[in-house]
């Protein structure tokens, strides 16, 4: 385009600025909205695709929104402590991500694992140290329960002293947010979750409920139940024009469309600014199915990401117009993004068509300067796979086209919105072949040309200027007498063509998620044991793991714990590498209890072995001890003397003798005798002279053997 056009095309768009009540989005722009995106994209000077925040934004931040499903970090609003002994142990994020009303949280990312979202509450497999609940950005949402219970009161000396930070009042109208509250790790976890510090969240949101004009029947050639002017008819889409089109009429507070007053984001136009039944047609083109090398077809052009009220105007059409490889357009005064297709010529023209004694501009040749001369595109897109990271989509180029340019002619389009790769290859090649066309017209048609529009295509058959040549108006105006000035640039009717089998390429990359080095293991199966012996509870075994520096024996009673949660479970001892035996004494009865035993690996606790559950039966508590037991001597018989057990469980005493101290040598020469509780006892042992000992054992109710007192010994004479 020539210095004289360009200067015109500026001028021009000055003025539709006016018409369409947006003069900053015209000025802004300047020629931009008159040079085809292809050539826009792919200029050096040009923004690259904007790096999506990976972390939550803290203070002032402008208001942003979502197109389709993308993922997003958010924007801090508020953040505190609560729980524990000083108040500290749950960290609690309130987290905005958008400033109108959201479909869904997919899930999320918590540092680099993806968790889908199953509801608000506590979230599994973080053994309860996590907990999520999300907001979808509705007028009248209720304030999460554990906000109100958990936030602190404002400090003394503030004038709201005393009173609660959040209140069931503070419901962030219209803003779709979560709250993450996160348990920090003890200082002895033998597992932790946070192994690399505060955890880092990445939020998969699908966003914006869109408008179509295609499903509203008041619109010419619509049929449904969608209304502009009802946003409960709204539903999600990510079909780019749809998007679009919301956008540039504007996302209002609490989706109040009938008072500019509350725009938020966005154009803000009127129906008349931008007619809605220009969409239909751009809408459908982005629908379409497009087959893919694997199987299956995806939409044609789609648009998931994130936007900014701090974009320009401009800024944000581009990247709509990049994402489908399409152009800026002015239709009847509105600004429209034609998504990249071909369609037929509507204006026929010949050399005798032209206006007598104008000038016409010719290029066939580019210089090495034009940026529109392209052999090489490397398009960079979001990929989700990647978490959403920025990812090169395989290079688009032909050799043979490198060998004629005598070296490499390579540009890198700005696709912020898109997500597919396959995609992001369609808009790469679709680029690249425009970057082969490189005739430029400038002309001057007469009255009769005066419809001939931004974005026609126009056939030329030409003797003089170049043969017959397939041409896009990249700008019109109209000067005095109704002669209308064309800048042209060559297209061809199979730039936009696409055969899966032949033209989509495999993406080469590889994504490596490297495992996690495991934990220090449990002991092994058959290492320890556990039982009771009366009421003490007794582990038994030694250690199987030779990088053991210590063993930690522990308990827990009741119901089943869990193995990872060390709020189950109660220290009895630790011992040395050596141990072999720990003891926790004064079970209760009727109670299961379960051991665990874990080894200390370099000062890291590893995986517990549990072991149980084993019980102390209530019919199985033997007798408290027998007491004050003696044994006086006389002739032919000794008399022994006891005071029974206390317990209530107490039944009788067997006596038994021997003439050995050993008890292993003993009878019993007695019967039951009863008695009452802590009454005295005796019996007389008639036997021979010598030397003897005496034991006594008392018993339950339930025949219970309690603990065998003695041996006390005597000589009979």
């Amino acid at each position: 385009m020539g210095k004289v056009v360009r200067a015109i095309a500026g001028a021009a768009i000055a003025g539709i600025g006016v018409i369409i009540g947006n003069p900053q989005l015209a000025l802004a722009g300047g020629n931009l909205f008159w040079t085809s995106v292809a050539a826009i994209a792919l200029s050096p000077g040009q923004k690259a695709p904007r790096a999506q925040p990976t972390t939550a934004q803290i203070g002032e931040v402008a208001r942003s929104g979502i197109f389709g499903k993308a993922a997003v970090a958010g924007s801090l609003v508020d953040a505190y402590n609560h729980g524990g002994k000083y108040g500290t142990d749950w960290t609690v994020l309130i987290i905005a991500l958008a400033d109108h009303r959201c479909e869904a949280l997919e899930g999320f990312y918590v540092n680099d694992q993806y968790v889908a979202f199953a509801g608000d509450g506590m979230v599994a497999g973080y053994k309860e140290q996590l907990q999520v609940f999300w907001r979808p950005g509705t007028w009248d949402q209720a304030v999460p329960s554990y906000v109100l219970t958990t936030a602190p009161v404002f400090p003394a000396g503030h004038a709201l002293a005393g009173q609660p930070t959040w209140t069931a009042n503070d419901r962030g109208r219209g803003v779709s947010y979560v709250v993450v509250g996160y348990k920090a790790d003890k200082s002895d976890a033998k597992d932790p979750v946070w192994t690399s510090g505060r955890p880092q969240f990445l939020w998969v949101v699908k966003g914006l409920q869109v408008y179509s004009a295609r499903d509203d029947s008041t619109v010419a050639g619509g049929s449904g139940a969608h209304r502009w002017d009802d946003p409960e008819t709204r539903e999600w889409s990510d079909n780019l024009i749809d998007c679009r089109y919301t956008w540039a009429r504007g996302i209002y507070a609490g989706d109040r469309v009938d008072e500019p007053d509350m725009l938020l984001l966005g154009r803000g136009l009127t129906a008349v600014e931008a007619p809605p039944e220009h969409v239909a047609f751009y809408a459908n083109i982005c629908d379409e199915p497009v087959a893919l090398k694997a199987g299956g077809t995806e939409p044609r052009y789609r648009a998931n990401g994130q936007w900014s009220a701090d974009q320009e105007f401009v800024d944000v059409e581009l990247m709509f117009a990049s994402a489908c490889g399409g152009v800026l357009i002015e239709r009847e005064g509105s600004v429209e993004v034609e998504p990249g297709h071909a369609k037929s010529p509507v204006w026929s023209i010949t050399d005798d068509d032209l206006v007598v004694g104008t000038q016409v501009t010719r290029r066939d040749v580019p210089t090495r300067t034009d940026n529109d001369w392209v052999n090489t595109v490397a398009a960079r897109y979001i990929e989700p796979s990647q978490k959403y990271k920025l990812h090169g989509a395989p290079v688009r180029r032909s050799t043979a086209d490198v060998i004629a340019d005598k070296g490499p002619r390579e540009v890198t389009p700005a696709l912020d919105l898109v997500t597919s790769g396959t995609q992001a290859q369609r808009v790469a090649e679709m680029a690249r072949r425009l970057g082969r066309l490189w005739k430029r017209r400038s002309i001057v048609l007469p009255p009769r040309f005066a419809g001939v529009e931004h974005g026609d295509w126009l056939l030329w058959n030409s003797a003089r200027y170049g043969g017959t040549m397939l041409m896009r108006v990249e700008s019109d105006q109209l000067g005095r007498e109704w002669r209308n000035t064309l800048s042209l640039r060559q297209v061809s009717a199979d730039f936009a063509d696409w055969n899966a089998a032949l033209d989509e390429l495999d993406d080469k990359s590889v994504a490596v998620n490297p495992d996690v080095p495991g934990g220090i293991g449990a002991p092994g199966a058959g290492a320890w044991s556990v039982a009771l012996v009366g009421n003490t509870l007794v582990i038994t075994g030694a250690a199987d793991d030779d990088y053991a520096s210590s063993i930690t024996f522990e308990f827990a009673s009741g119901s089943a714990p869990d193995p990872d949660v060390d709020d189950d479970w109660t220290l009895i001892s630790t011992g040395g590498q050596t141990a072999t035996r720990a003891e926790l004494a004064g079970v209760a009865v009727d109670t299961d209890y379960y051991a665990a035993v874990s080894y200390v690996v370099d000062g890291e606790r590893g995986d517990r072995l549990v072991l149980g559950p084993v019980s102390y039966a209530s019919e199985d508590v033997p007798p408290g001890p027998v007491t004050f037991l003696s044994a006086t001597p006389g002739v032919g018989e000794a008399d022994i003397a006891w005071r029974n057990p206390t317990t209530s469980n107490f039944d009788y005493v067997v006596v038994y003798s021997a003439t050995t101290t050993d008890f292993e040598d003993a009878v019993a020469v007695s019967g039951e005798l009863r008695g009452g509780l802590g009454a005295d006892g005796a019996f007389n042992h008639v036997v021979a002279a010598g030397v003897r000992s005496w034991w006594v054992q008392p018993f339950s109710d339930d025949d219970v053997p309690g603990a065998i007192a003695g041996p006390v010994t005597a000589t009979v004479t």
